[in-house]
């Protein structure tokens, strides 16, 4: 158990000390970043109109590099706020933050349920049909996921236009407004590929737990093959699908600067884009963000599943 707790405390704290090794990258890089900062704070304020007098030297900065490092983790730890430069003004990053990051937790934890919920039923409704249909539907689940997600993205949207023009009613907000923020939209797009992956996977998962023996048993004593899948098969294909949950927040994540961008989302993303070439710990910060919370929810899950069933991540999955 204490070699298990180390081994998850290293995988929890090696990926937060590479995000800062790579928040940090431009002071390795660049012999003047604040240099640099305020010369892109002049140009966003209008001040000038080039920088082509700005002159940097290209090189490896190790000092300047591992003194931001060691800064801005101390910073952190302690809790003393860090600074960003946005609209001209010098302003605390912390809780500016936290509303960005609430509307863009909101729409990945909607996602993630919304992909859940609908891959558990067309799972399910795929496994009863006949087997024809059903390599039909896996072939359509299959090609679906391969489409780029900003083509579904923009086809969404564009059918949402289409609708508005013909009927004059706009079912959903497609960009975001003060007055009518979106959320259905987003969280619709962002769950599209994870809910096919997630499908898919059930499927591979219900097909291994169809080849076991405790399944011929169940046919053979008379039990419908529905009550099976639904009872038995399903819940003993849950736990391998739960460590599938992973690969699905990233693949949320991956997807939400698309969708924030095309969509005028404010959200992490878009707020670290805005804010980031100014204030480079922005980005450090905000991947933390996104990343710390989940990764503790994911850690201790998982953790606490070992524990209780004796099966570690990779025996389940």
């Amino acid at each position: 158990m204490l070699l298990l707790a180390v081994r998850r405390t290293v995988y929890f704290l090696l990926p937060i000390v590479g995000v800062f090794f790579i928040g940090a990258l431009p002071y390795l890089f660049f012999s003047n970043v604040k240099g640099i900062e305020a010369v892109a704070r002049l140009l966003e304020s209008g001040a000038i109109q080039n920088a082509l007098f700005l002159n940097q030297d290209l090189g490896l900065f190790f000092g300047p590099y591992l003194d931001n490092i060691g800064s801005l983790m101390m910073r952190l730890i302690t809790f003393s706020n860090v600074e960003y430069y946005e609209y001209q003004q010098v302003k605390l990053l912390f809780p500016t933050i936290l509303t960005p990051f609430y509307y863009s937790f909101r729409l990945v934890i909607g996602a993630f349920l919304l992909a859940i919920a609908s891959s558990l039923i067309f799972a399910l409704i795929v496994k009863i049909l006949p087997n024809k249909i059903q390599k039909a539907f896996r072939f359509l689940f299959f090609s679906l996921e391969s489409l780029p997600d900003i083509f579904l993205v923009v086809m969404i949207q564009y059918g949402m236009i289409l609708y508005l023009r013909n009927t004059g009613h706009l079912l959903f907000p497609i960009v975001h407004s003060n007055q009518n923020p979106s959320y259905f939209i987003p969280i619709f797009c962002l769950a599209i590929i994870p809910t096919l992956f997630l499908t898919r996977t059930l499927l591979f998962l219900l097909d291994d737990e169809d080849s076991k023996t405790y399944v011929e048993f169940a046919r053979a004593k008379g039990l419908r093959y529905a009550l099976v899948l639904y009872i038995h098969m399903l819940r003993n294909s849950l736990l391998s699908l739960f460590y599938y949950s992973k690969t699905v927040y990233w693949l949320l994540i991956s997807t939400l600067f698309m969708v924030e961008t095309i969509m005028a989302v404010p959200g992490i993303t878009d707020f670290m884009l805005d804010n980031g070439p100014t204030t480079p710990e922005v980005i450090t910060v905000s991947i933390l963000l996104m990343f710390v919370p989940f990764y503790l929810l994911f850690t201790v899950t998982s953790f606490v599943l070992e524990l209780k069933l004796g099966r570690t991540e990779e025996e389940a999955a």
